[in-house]
């Protein structure tokens, strides 16, 4: 009897209806790039590329960068638009990459983001970023080596990932930044991005407070940003320092090394008045990949450069983080320590009036751990 119900229930369920959500590859055009960019009149202008591949007379696959562009009074009233104006449905869920113009990273930039974090399908993997200017420039941009068979999604992903390697940026996408930009304790950055003549330059970091971007941090100073924020520990990263003014050869004040590990220590403290003082500390293991004047053979030596660096990057560090706090932004997450370590301080103070003001230093140990291999 017990074997009959179990073989009457099992034969049941060969006869429920299964239902799941499926796309037709050949009915869609998958974005690969999204722009978003506000205009004079307050609406948004949604730029999406969309590549094809052709074969061209040689047999060579080649992409073709096609670019749309629609105007709504929202992120997604505008991507409705957009689909109207492709010949098959438009399918975020492959997208690469979301840059946002630098007008709009000023204002609310959640107000943009909501429709991506409401729809089941987006890829929240994508990574974002913001752009010089427009973010329409940057997407309808024809660079040298989006004219073969790489997308503008792909070569903007590709641009930004590499600069993620060598520690230039921040490493970032839409689902990370969600909590961070929900919480009162931290802010964070994003890589920014300068469209040039035949290629775009991934040339600092876009600093952000709350959901508005408040500045920017350029060059090798986004490199001490990204160090700072101490979530790559094992690295391998080329930074070119002066390290003095003594020779008239220009080039004999500079020494390159490779960073190869980077530990950071975070403290804040509170002190029985309430008064805040927050350090973060480097300690770094380099190698020594380019020095003109030679004459690495000594152990004191060796320290002298050590020495030399460690203050030269120390003062870097601290110009970080005061222009962090001119900004008002805590992108390295003091508030949400006292949020944890320091509750009943965090509830008594308006950290955006006291965040500006308080002590807040780093210091940077370097130790040299090779040096070529020419002794």
């Amino acid at each position: 009897m017990r074997k009959a119900k179990l073989l009457s229930l099992f034969s049941s369920l060969f006869l429920l209806s299964g239902c799941w959500d499926q796309t037709q590859l050949n009915e869609t055009k998958l974005v690969r790039a999204a722009g978003f960019d506000y205009l004079k009149n307050g609406k948004i202008r949604n730029t999406a590329s969309i590549p094809q591949s052709i074969n061209t007379e040689a047999g060579v696959g080649q992409v073709n960068n096609q670019v749309f562009y629609a105007v709504g009074n929202t992120a997604r009233q505008s991507r409705i638009k957009l689909d109207r104006k492709v010949s098959e449905q438009v399918d975020a869920s492959k997208n690469l990459i979301v840059i946002l113009g630098e007008n709009a990273a000023k204002h609310d930039i959640y107000h943009i983001l909501d429709v991506f974090y409401r729809d089941p399908k987006s890829a929240l993997n994508a990574r974002i970023a913001i752009a010089k200017g427009k973010a329409s420039d940057v997407i309808n941009s024809k660079f040298e080596e989006t004219e073969t068979t790489v997308g503008i999604g792909q070569y903007l992903n590709e641009s930004v990932r590499s600069a993620e390697k060598a520690s230039i940026v921040p490493t970032e996408n839409i689902q990370t930044i969600c909590p961070v930009m929900f919480d009162p304790g931290q802010d964070f950055g994003l890589p920014y991005l300068v469209p040039e003549k035949n290629d775009v330059s991934v040339n600092g970091v876009a600093i952000f407070h709350g959901y508005k971007m408040v500045g920017k941090i350029y060059g090798a100073q986004g490199v001490m940003y990204t160090l700072l924020t101490g979530k790559q520990k094992h690295l391998s990263m080329s930074l070119t320092k002066k390290i003095t003014n003594k020779h008239k050869d220009r080039i004999l004040n500079y020494v390159s090394i490779k960073v190869k590990k980077n530990k950071r220590t975070f403290n804040v403290n509170v002190s029985p008045d309430d008064k805040i003082s927050a350090h973060i500390k480097l300690d770094m293991k380099v190698v020594i990949t380019e020095y003109p004047r030679d004459n690495l053979t000594t152990k004191k030596k060796i320290q002298n450069i050590e020495k030399a660096l460690s203050k030269r990057l120390t003062k870097d560090a601290n110009t970080v983080l005061h222009d962090l706090q001119d900004m008002n932004s805590d992108a390295f997450g003091v508030g949400r320590k006292l949020i944890a370590f320091h509750n009943p301080t965090w509830k008594r103070l308006d950290w955006n009036k006291e965040y500006p003001n308080i002590d807040y230093t780093a210091s940077v140990n370097v130790k040299v751990i090779g040096h070529g291999i020419i002794e």
